[in-house]
């Protein structure tokens, strides 16, 4: 809320859900629990499900996915560890406590006060219970458990916990925790994140795509296999460039990345800069040379030294290249996404279908059923702000997109970012 800690203390990855027995009871959601799951979701969403019969239905089935698998989970154990149970009792206090704001219209607790927080922690099981939460978001994130938090961040956590924890008393003894709507937003987050824990967990390794099923895949997609075609197309290339043709005009003509409008054209750049692969071959020519085909995840690459010199820095010598070079890759499907070889999108394709397959085989096995019939009311239109004649609203962020309403939301973790392309920008 106020820091990078609070955040792991709060995070949605961690679960809520009180666990009372072992065996979990059969879930069965009507066309009323499925209309009132809709009315959570955006308003892009809901527009979709309300005029959309296709999109409930595949609305419906990732819910009774994700309820499934959350009931193999739960029998199986992986919601019942000490550390998991008091994960589940500080969600479910936060679940209501975010009720319990959104009826009074309190933001993050503002009509609880200072004094109050104070008086709840004067008991000595909720102070407990905070020791206990910040021991273990310290054993989930080593970078947490490094840092040493003054005084004034602990309670300044302290104070938004508590008010929480208050939150959730006011909530309960009000009937909140009794109210349809919450007590079907507390089984779906709990079933999304006790899935998740579970697929990591027992699922895995099954999922799994192995270097035999990748190339059985390969083969019966050719289409997809352009690795072959790009490095036949810089064999091709390398033979002219070899023969005297001109290497700047070649990269512009056939190069795939930006430096492409400048020749191939790389600038000085020294050790470190540059993916392995591609400064390997580099730091291996002589001025004027060109090297063979050179591949990296971003594709296959001729490169052409054009000169070294040799710089001091830090009181060291470092040895520096100027070069140029022609890439040969695919467009990425996901431009702000890591390069994907045509191995990775084999892989991703056999995956899924492995995937898909495991959640049809727990659906078949679990207890949970889910109407697959039932509607859904439009958002309502918010009013428009005047705007000054000549201007009209921008249109919302995915505004005739044809992205599939998705399962309950969830938190995915940020794809890992890779080093430049061999380009180092200035």
């Amino acid at each position: 809320m106020i820091a990078a800690a609070v955040a792991i203390l709060l995070s949605a990855g961690l679960i809520f859900w009180q666990v009372k027995a072992r065996k979990a009871e059969a879930v069965n959601l009507s066309a009323e629990d499925m209309a009132l799951i809709a009315e959570d979701q955006s308003p892009q969403i809901r527009t979709r499900l309300a005029t959309d019969e296709k999109a409930r239905k595949d609305f419906a089935k990732d819910v009774q996915r994700i309820l499934a698998v959350a009931e193999e989970a739960h029998n199986s154990g992986v919601d019942s560890t000490p550390e998991m149970r008091r994960q589940l009792e500080f969600q479910r206090a936060r679940v209501l406590a975010q009720f319990y704001f959104e009826e009074h219209g309190a933001k993050g607790g503002s009509d609880i006060t200072d004094q109050e927080v104070t008086e709840f922690f004067k008991q000595p099981v909720n102070q407990a219970k905070f020791d206990q939460i910040l021991n273990d978001a310290k054993k989930q994130d080593p970078q947490f458990n490094a840092q040493q938090l003054p005084q004034e961040q602990l309670d300044m956590i302290k104070q938004n916990l508590g008010r929480i924890y208050v939150a959730e008393e006011r909530a309960q003894a009000q009937g909140l925790d009794r109210k349809p709507q919450v007590r079907l937003q507390i089984l779906l987050q709990r079933a999304r994140v006790v899935a998740q824990k579970y697929a990591v967990d027992k699922l895995q390794e099954r999922l799994k795509a192995t270097d035999a099923e990748i190339d059985a895949y390969l083969a019966s997609h050719p289409e997809l296999d352009t690795d072959k075609k790009r490095r036949a197309q810089a064999e091709e290339v390398l033979k002219r460039a070899r023969a005297g043709e001109d290497f700047a005009k070649l990269a512009k003509e056939f190069s795939s990345d930006g430096s492409k409008e400048k020749g191939g054209d790389l600038g000085w750049f020294g050790p470190g800069d540059m993916v392995p692969e591609f400064e390997k071959a580099t730091y291996a020519l002589k001025p004027g040379e060109i090297s063979d085909i050179v591949q990296s995840k971003f594709g296959f690459h001729i490169i052409k030294l054009e000169e070294r010199k040799t710089e001091t820095k830090d009181g060291k010598p470092v040895e520096k290249v100027h070069a140029r070079h022609i890439l040969f890759s695919d467009a990425p499907d996901n431009p702000f996404g890591p390069p994907q070889t045509s191995r990775d999108k084999a892989r991703a394709a056999v995956e899924q279908d492995k995937a898909q397959k495991v959640l049809d085989e727990i659906v078949s096995r679990s207890h949970v059923q889910v109407a697959e019939n039932y509607q859904v009311k439009m958002p309502e239109q918010q009013p428009m702000q005047q705007l000054p004649p000549g201007f009209s609203p921008a249109p919302e962020s995915g505004e005739g997109s044809e992205a599939k309403p998705s399962e309950p939301p969830s938190a995915k973790p940020k794809a890992p970012q890779p080093k430049t392309q061999p380009k180092k920008n200035k």
